[in-house]
């Protein structure tokens, strides 16, 4: 089995992103009165759905460009993804810590990734100190919440061939850059497809690759 690895580097939140739902009807909705759709198992890359960033670890670091969302008393759903501890921490999944550090921000983990994330109903209010105080943490919208897709997947390959990207393809992924140089591509994958990809023979590491800071 390969493995898989979880690197987010950060980037600027990109405004007030809310998430797929109206905020007025989400302030009315503790998350206990909020159930997740039937999932869209769809292996169509046409339906790979992929949500804005909402927050990253840079805006943090570069003053406190998440200051908008602290008066925003309104549920969101989003999925939050979370930096590795360590080298030894699992790829396959979010610690327990992580899953805690929602939960401790009155958030409702509501699904776990097949890599360091979960989706959570969170209020905005609390994003910024979700950032703040986890490991390099970076929260998307989820535009369609029937859909669980992975952006910005990278997986080595042994060396990389048409097959591979073909292999990427057929489990519903969409690739966006290829890499022949250090034989690896890059794309949007549904989460459910990440264990076959992880444990193809041919496939030397995934990880989830995140965006640079800039000054």
């Amino acid at each position: 089995m390969s493995r898989i690895s979880m690197t987010l580097a950060c980037g600027f939140a990109l405004g007030p992103v809310w998430g797929c739902s109206d905020p007025a009807a989400l302030e009315a909705l503790p998350p206990d009165d909020f159930e997740l759709p039937a999932p869209d198992l769809s292996l169509d890359p046409d339906r790979l759905s992929v949500g804005e960033y909402i927050a990253t670890p840079c805006a943090g670091i570069y003053g406190d460009r998440l200051e908008h969302l602290r008066g925003r008393h309104e549920w969101a759903l989003v999925d939050v993804y979370f930096g590795r501890a360590s080298p030894p921490s699992p790829w396959d999944r979010p610690l327990e810590q992580d899953v805690e550090l929602v939960r401790a921000h009155e958030g409702r983990v509501l699904h776990r990734f097949n890599i360091p994330a979960v989706r959570a109903r969170v209020l905005l209010s609390r994003i910024p100190d979700i950032v703040k105080e986890g490991r390099w943490v970076t929260v998307r919208e989820v535009p369609n919440a029937a859909r669980y897709d992975v952006p910005s997947l990278v997986v080595g390959f042994h060396a990389l061939s048409e097959g591979h990207v073909d292999l990427y393809e057929s489990l519903g992924g969409r690739v966006n850059y290829r890499w022949d140089f250090i034989n690896a591509l890059s794309g949007v994958l549904p989460d459910r497809s990440i264990p076959a990809l992880a444990e193809h023979p041919d496939a030397v590491y995934v990880e989830v690759l995140g965006v640079a800071c800039l000054g």
